[in-house]
């Protein structure tokens, strides 16, 4: 049986722990509210470097964190932090005795961390910069630039590396604004897994984390533009990326796990993936490509992208058009639904046997209130039917869900007018 422990403190911080019996390792992460999604255009890009700030050992202003990060390094403790669309974490796995000291770190970045020194703040202003540029002259953008495509340059449309100058211009002020509206109990959820004894470390949890102050919550409305548009970046160079993306549901969606399964069977699985058989096995067009699925509390973005020398984009974008029109007309067979179930399983099994992304998979359902449950996951895979899957993919892949992203010289009315994907729903 797989359990999961809910409790809040009165604070309003939510704690979520799930037992791992005889795990020798155990992983603890805190999930804040606030990512690019909450962003406006003045400051988007600040949620990232926020994350940097808080996390970075060495902050000179706070010797407690210093201190407890170089006793969890001395004693092998594995971290990392990330931010998304819709919210920051930060977590630390270890062996079981390094728990009381990852969970006391993560009080100081949800209470403590919030006043840095001039020359620290420039010098990770500058990491975050770089980090940006890197991002943005390189080909792996095109996933964000198609969600911009879909939902606009707000909300779900905001890009999470965030804008340049923002970052090249940003003062301690902004940032301890955002920690001051959401770096709050209320808004936040602290995940442990491993070997735990369940009374015992909500003791521990309430001893760091119950005078961590509660504040009013200000609700995000996540606000986007009414329908997909196309983003154009006409870049230099003999090569160029493309990419068709759709909206769709949230993460909770009775239809996801047809709809992942739908972006696996056209780009994801491996040599037999459609798009990957008719463009790379049979014409080779393309190395870099395949499909992508990305899911927020109440939206989606899915897509396909390829990355090729420029002439061949807009035949790439033929055969992915008539791929998905094949797709929409014949739908998928049993064979191919039935040998694909097996394989998200398989990946959904490998995904809860490392125990830090297990973390994040419980994690990233609790920020948006929803709990993980792997025999939940498990059966609604194995519940997939290929009427599903041929009526989800049919509502998902037509022209009024379709947006457009590419980078690099290519004739933009050509490609435009090479993408038609025929609807078969009234």
């Amino acid at each position: 049986m797989y359990d999961l422990v809910n409790a809040y403190l009165e604070n309003g911080l939510r704690i979520v722990l799930h037992r791992i019996p005889q795990t020798r390792t155990t992983s603890c992460g805190l999930w804040v509210k606030q990512g690019s999604s909450y962003e406006t255009d003045d400051n988007n890009g600040l949620s990232h470097l926020t994350e940097h700030l808080a996390l970075n050992p060495h902050n000179r202003l706070n010797n407690k964190y210093q201190n407890l990060m170089e006793e969890a390094a001395a004693e092998g403790v594995i971290y990392n932090a990330a931010t998304t669309k819709e919210y920051t974490c930060y977590y630390f796995t270890g062996l079981s005795r390094t728990l009381g000291t990852c969970l006391q770190a993560l009080g100081c970045i949800a209470k403590e961390n919030r006043e840095f020194d001039l020359d620290f703040f420039e010098n990770e202003k500058s990491v975050v910069e770089q980090e940006a540029i890197g991002f943005y002259s390189a080909f792996q953008q095109i996933k964000e630039r198609t969600s911009s495509a879909l939902w606009g340059n707000t909300g779900t449309g905001k890009i999470i590396m965030g804008d340049i100058q923002n970052i090249r211009n940003a003062k301690r002020e902004q940032v301890a604004s955002i920690m001051d509206k959401a770096y709050i109990p209320n808004n936040s959820v602290l995940v442990v897994i491993g070997d735990i004894k369940y009374a015992e470390l909500l003791n521990q949890i309430e001893d760091i984390f119950s005078d961590w102050e509660t504040k009013k919550l200000l609700i995000h409305e996540q606000a986007v533009e009414s329908t997909p548009g196309v983003y154009i970046n006409k870049g230099q160079g003999v090569s160029a990326v493309l990419s068709l993306g759709f909206r769709t549901t949230g993460y909770s969606d009775y239809n996801r796990p047809s709809i992942e399964m739908a972006v696996r069977l056209l780009g994801q699985s491996g040599l037999h993936a459609r798009m990957i058989e008719e463009i790379r096995m049979k014409r080779g067009l393309s190395y870099n490509l395949g499909g992508f699925d990305s899911f927020y509390s109440k939206r989606g973005t899915i897509g396909f992208m390829a990355v090729s020398e420029k002439k061949n984009i807009v035949e790439i974008a033929k055969i992915m058009t008539a791929v998905l029109n094949e797709a929409n007309e014949k739908g998928f067979s049993e064979y191919e639904i039935e040998n694909e179930k097996k394989a998200m399983e398989t990946m959904l099994l490998l995904s809860v046997d490392n125990i830090t992304d297990h973390l994040r998979c419980i994690g990233k359902c609790a920020v948006m209130d929803k709990d993980f449950y792997i025999e939940n996951e498990v059966r609604a895979i194995r519940d997939i039917t290929n009427e599903m899957v041929n009526e989800t993919s049919r509502k998902v892949f037509n022209m009024d869900n379709l947006g457009l992203a590419c980078i690099g010289e290519v004739d933009v009315d050509e490609l435009v007018e090479n993408v038609q994907i025929t609807s078969l729903v009234s």
